[in-house]
C-alpha cells in the first residue's frame, strides 16, 4: 500500500489524545467506608471490572478511529502495476497508408481505428499522436478530434525502423517513463524482419486485420510508341489472387469517355493498349471497377503537344550519317559547315554538336558555353587533326594516338540506354576505332574500350566522344549502336514530361517553356497550390518536386496565373502488396484490437484508492464507541 500524502501520516501522533483523556479518567480517588455495607462489595466489584472494560473498548475505538481519519487524509492507493505510479510519456503511430482502406469487422480500417481512439482513450490522458504525414504533439482527445477526423489517407511512407526513431523523438521528456503504440496492419511491403524494439521503451503493437485482401491493381502506364498524330499507351494490371473474370479498363479525358476495354489475366498479370490522337493535351484518367483497395484503381495521367527538338550540327567533316539520324519529323535539324556558323543560332538549339571541327574559336566556345550552361546539350566528336583550341570548351590536351581499339563495353544503366536493350548482350558485334585521344578514363563512361578507357562519356552537359567517327578512323557510323546512342543524346536534349510521377519523390520535369527571371512557375490543384523548387534556362523551366506533393490527381503548371501545361502525380503502388508480418514476427505485447489494448493499459495504469474505505473505518469506529457508551453497562 502507498500513499499519495504520506507527510499527513504523522497525524497518527493524535492518537496520544484519546490515550490521555483515559488516563486521567483512572486517576485512583481516597476511600471513605461506612457501616454495614459488607453485603455490598461483591456488587461493587463487579461494577468497577465493568467500567474498566467499556473504558478500554472506549479507548481502541476512538483510537481506530483517529488512524483511520488520518489515513484517508494521506490517500493510500494500490498500484496496478510496478510503473503505474511512474510519470509516463506515450506516442501513439496512427498508420493511414492506403492500405488501411481495406475493410475489418467495422469499416475501413484506419477509420474505424480513428474512430475507437477518440471515443476509449481517457479524456485527461496527454499524449502525442502522429501519422505517416501529421504530427500531434502533447495533446488530448478533444483537441484532435476535428483535426484527425478530416485526416485522410497518406501517400508517404514510412518504415517501420523510421516509425521507432521518430516516435523516440517525440518523446522528449528525459525522466519519463517511454511508450511507444503502434496501430497499424503492419504491411510488410520491404520484405525485411520486424525491427527490435527501442532501449528504454515500452512497445505495444495493435494489428488491425482486414477481413478481404483480393485487390486489381492498374500498377503503370507507358507510353509504347508516338507517330505524329497518335500516340499507343500500354495499361499494365495486375491481381494478388486468382481470377478468370475478364477486367474492364476506362481512359478518360477531362470526364469525358475517350476508350474502353477488357483484358483476361494471365497469371495474375495482363496488359490493355490504348490509341489515341495526340494533337491536343490530354489530362486523363485511366480506372477499373475493383473491391479491394481504391486508390490504385486509377491512374491520373496527362500528355502535352509534341515540341520539336532543336538540333544544330557544325561540321569539319562529312555528316550524312547526322543527316539520315534526324530526318525525322520530330527533330528541328540544322547543318552548317564550320565556317558558316551563325553564332546567333546556338542560344535558341536544345542540342549542339560539334562534327570533327579543327578549332573552337573563342566567340563560338563562349556561345556554347552559354548553352551548357543554360540547360542546352552539347556533343562533341573530336578531329584528329584538332588544335588545342578545344580548351576553351573544357577539353584541354587533345591529342591521338595511333593506336586501334575495339569497343567492348556498354554500359547498360546509364540513362541513355533506358529501354534500348530487351537484356544484356555479351556477344555483341562491337565497332572498333584506328585512333584515340590519350588517357581518356571517364568518372562516367557510356561505352568503353577494352582496356577500360572510355570511347563515349558525359560531363555534365556535355557528351565527349574519344575518337574521330568518319569513315576512314572507326566503324561506328555503321554499329547498330549509333542510332539509339545520338537519337537518345538528342531526346535527353528536351525531356518530355512523363505519363505521371510518383508522389513524395524527388521528380525532375521539364517544361517546355521561356520565363523571365523574376517570374515563377506554380503547382495547384483544387485544393491547394505550392511553388517547386525549379531553375530557368533559355529554352525550359526544370521543376524539381519532393514531398510537397502528396495528393494524387492533375496539376495546373501556371505562370502569373496563366495555366500553360498540365502535370500527373500518383501515389506509388507499394502499398498494395498486402503481404503482412505475421503475430510470431511481430513479437511480444501484440494486441488484436484497440479496446484489448486499452483494456490492459488500464489494467497496469489502475490505481485502486483506499481512502473512502478509511473514511468508512472511521465512521464505523465512531458508531462503535456510540454503541459502547450507551449499551455497554
Amino acid at each position: 500500500m502507498l500513499f499519495k500524502n504520506s507527510i499527513i501520516l504523522y497525524g497518527l501522533f493524535f492518537i496520544i489524545v484519546p490515550i490521555i483523556i483515559h488516563l486521567f479518567q483512572l486517576r485512583k480517588f481516597s476511600k471513605v467506608s461506612f457501616t454495614n455495607v459488607a453485603f455490598l462489595k461483591p456488587l461493587i466489584s463487579q461494577t468497577r471490572k465493568s467500567r474498566q472494560l467499556k473504558k478500554w473498548l472506549t479507548l481502541l475505538a476512538r483510537c481506530a478511529a483517529v488512524a483511520c481519519i488520518v489515513i484517508a487524509f494521506a490517500q493510500p492507493f494500490l498500484p496496478g502495476s510496478k510503473t503505474a505510479t511512474l510519470e509516463k510519456q506515450t506516442a501513439i503511430y496512427l498508420d493511414n497508408s492506403y492500405s488501411m482502406q481495406l475493410n475489418g469487422k467495422n469499416g475501413a480500417l484506419y477509420k474505424n481505428a480513428t474512430s475507437q481512439l477518440l471515443e476509449k482513450l481517457p479524456v485527461d490522458k496527454v499524449f502525442t499522436l502522429f501519422t505517416n504525414d501529421k504530427v500531434f504533439a502533447h495533446t488530448n482527445r478533444q483537441q484532435i478530434t476535428n483535426e484527425l477526423l478530416n485526416n485522410n489517407y497518406s501517400s508517404s511512407f514510412l518504415s517501420f525502423d523510421q516509425i521507432q526513431l521518430k516516435a523516440a523523438s517525440l518523446l522528449d521528456h528525459k525522466n519519463a517513463t517511454k511508450e511507444i503504440i503502434l496501430i497499424s496492419d503492419f504491411q510488410n511491403s520491404t520484405a525485411t524482419d520486424f525491427p527490435d524494439t527501442l532501449k528504454n521503451v515500452k512497445r505495444e503493437l495493435v494489428k488491425l486485420e482486414p477481413q478481404e485482401i483480393n485487390n486489381i491493381s492498374i500498377d503503370t502506364a507507358f507510353i509504347v510508341s508516338q507517330a505524329v498524330n497518335n500516340i499507343k499507351i500500354q495499361v499494365n494490371i495486375s491481381s494478388n489472387f486468382k481470377t478468370e473474370q475478364p477486367i474492364t479498363v476506362s481512359l478518360d479525358n477531362n470526364s469525358i469517355l475517350l476508350a474502353k476495354t477488357s483484358t483476361v489475366l494471365e497469371n495474375n498479370k495482363g496488359t490493355v493498349n490504348f490509341e489515341i490522337e495526340s494533337s491536343e493535351s490530354i489530362t486523363g484518367k485511366i480506372h477499373l471497377e475493383d473491391e479491394g483497395l481504391s486508390f490504385d484503381n486509377e491512374l491520373f495521367i496527362s500528355t502535352v503537344p509534341k515540341k520539336k527538338i532543336k538540333v544544330l550540327s557544325i561540321n569539319g567533316e562529312d555528316s550524312n550519317f547526322l543527316d539520315r539520324l534526324y530526318n525525322d519529323e520530330q527533330f528541328n535539324y540544322t547543318s552548317v559547315k564550320e565556317r558558316d556558323v551563325n553564332y546567333n543560332l546556338i542560344k535558341e538549339q536544345n542540342i549542339v554538336i560539334l562534327n570533327e571541327i579543327l578549332n573552337v574559336p573563342i566567340s563560338l566556345a563562349q556561345e556554347i558555353n552559354s548553352l551548357t550552361k543554360n540547360g542546352g546539350y552539347l556533343i562533341v566528336i573530336p578531329s584528329d587533326k584538332a588544335t588545342a583550341s578545344y580548351a576553351n570548351i573544357g577539353l584541354p590536351g587533345i591529342e591521338f594516338n595511333e593506336v586501334s581499339k575495339k569497343i567492348t563495353t556498354i554500359n547498360f544503366n546509364h540513362p541513355l540506354f533506358k529501354g534500348v536493350f530487351n537484356k544484356r548482350i555479351s556477344n555483341f558485334q562491337y565497332p572498333n576505332v584506328n585512333s584515340v585521344l590519350k588517357s581518356t578514363h571517364a568518372l562516367d563512361p557510356i561505352l568503353q574500350f577494352e582496356d577500360g578507357s572510355s570511347f563515349l562519356y558525359k560531363n555534365k552537359n556535355t557528351y565527349v566522344f574519344t575518337s574521330s567517327l568518319n569513315v576512314e578512323n572507326s566503324n561506328f557510323q555503321n554499329s547498330p549502336l549509333i542510332v539509339p546512342v545520338f537519337y537518345n543524346m538528342a531526346i535527353n536534349a528536351l525531356p518530355v514530361p512523363q505519363l505521371y510521377y510518383e508522389l513524395n519523390k524527388n521528380n525532375e520535369i521539364a517544361v517546355n517553356t521561356a520565363v523571365n527571371q523574376d517570374h515563377i512557375l506554380s503547382l495547384s490543384n483544387q485544393s491547394s497550390q505550392v511553388i517547386p523548387r525549379q531553375q530557368a534556362f533559355d529554352n525550359h523551366v526544370l521543376l524539381n518536386t519532393g514531398k510537397e506533393l502528396s495528393i494524387s490527381g492533375h496539376y495546373k503548371i501556371a505562370v502569373k496565373g496563366e495555366n500553360i501545361s498540365n502535370l500527373s502525380f500518383n501515389a506509388a503502388r507499394t502499398e498494395n502488396n498486402l503481404k503482412y508480418y505475421s503475430d510470431t514476427e511481430l513479437g511480444n505485447n501484440l494486441s488484436g484490437s484497440i479496446d484489448d489494448l486499452l483494456y490492459k493499459l488500464n489494467q497496469e495504469e489502475n490505481i485502486l484508492t483506499l481512502w473512502k474505505y478509511f473514511v468508512m473505518g472511521a465512521l464505523f469506529f465512531l458508531i462503535c464507541e456510540l454503541l459502547i457508551l450507551k449499551f455497554l453497562k
